[in-house]
């Protein structure tokens, strides 16, 4: 029993990782009022990143760095188009996604010679600095550093939002931009950050799983983990805590299905079993927004804003 407690823990807390490091930066995008629905984009693009900087220098931690500068080219367009020419944020992000699914296909053909995934290449070692705790010692040992880098970005942008002053300009710029800026804020500044912090997060969250999952880019490797992130983001009613939470509920799922798939002599088909956790990210995420139909969310989200000076 303690094995498959520990089994499901450790499978909950790998599969959740990308989805709670991508809905973290999908939170802060969307917190200062720009919608950001190409999650998937910067993670796939981004994974295909990781790989092509381990696959050039040899260190994977540099293929990291590669993944976060894709995740952050890919939001700084995204930007541009949303905040500076204030086009629609929607149909940006979306082409976002069809920018990104073209970019790593073609960049298996011409930096590989070859389609569907990559060879091989350096990834990012299991730390063992945990390994002498009694009973989850090993478990622990056998967590990704991505894991812990996840904990890590939960305590500081949660921390951001609700003991400084940049977290509350954020949610400001958010909430009402025309007041923030008659306040002497820069509306424009604070959601550019915003957004390329959620390009960083998301950068992240694709270099987990092409460096701390696998050790190879295949294409569609993302399966949707950039709309459960934006998912998370929603039923965790844009809370750092309630995000990160969702998104682990989220992997939880994703472990019981690869658990259900061990079982020997399964009658259920596997294509039903793989279902399982977008299956129940939807029957959750409607149950959560039926419960809470009064509430509502960001107030100026989607709306692009033109400067006060502007409007005189």
């Amino acid at each position: 029993m303690l094995n498959f407690l520990i089994f499901m823990l450790a499978s909950t807390l790998r599969m959740g990782t990308p989805i709670a490091l991508t809905a973290l930066g999908g939170l802060t995008s969307e917190r200062s009022g720009v919608v950001n629905i190409g999650l998937e984009g910067i993670m796939l693009a981004s994974a295909f990143g990781a790989v092509l900087g381990s696959y050039l220098t040899g260190n994977p931690w540099i293929g990291v760095l590669t993944a976060i500068l894709v995740g952050v080219l890919i939001s700084a367009i995204h930007s541009v188009i949303s905040i500076t020419w204030g086009g629609n944020q929607s149909v940006s992000s979306m082409a976002l996604v069809l920018l990104a699914t073209g970019f790593s296909g073609v960049g298996l053909k011409a930096v590989f010679g070859q389609q569907g995934s990559s060879p091989q290449v350096p990834s990012l070692e299991h730390t063992p600095i945990l390994s002498s705790i009694p009973v989850v010692g090993g478990f622990l040992s056998d967590l990704s550093p991505f894991v812990y880098i996840a904990f890590l970005a939960l305590i500081l942008i949660h921390c951001m939002f609700k003991y400084t002053p940049l977290g509350l300009r954020i949610i400001t710029v958010g909430e009402n931009p025309k007041a923030a800026e008659t306040a002497g804020l820069s509306v424009h500044k604070i959601r550019y950050f915003s957004v390329i912090l959620s390009g960083v997060l998301g950068g992240l969250g694709g270099a987990f799983l092409s460096l701390g999952q696998m050790n190879l880019f295949q294409e569609g490797m993302v399966a949707g983990r950039g709309y459960l992130a934006l998912g998370a983001v929603t039923m965790g009613r844009w809370s750092p805590i309630g995000a990160f939470a969702s998104s682990m509920f989220f992997g939880l799922f994703s472990a019981i299905q690869l658990y259900v798939q061990t079982i020997p002599g399964n009658p259920v088909p596997s294509e039903f079993i793989q279902m399982i956790p977008y299956l129940a990210s939807l029957l959750v995420l409607a149950v959560s927004l039926k419960k809470n139909s009064s509430a509502v969310g960001i107030a100026a989200s989607g709306k692009p804003y033109t400067k006060f000076v502007q409007q005189r």
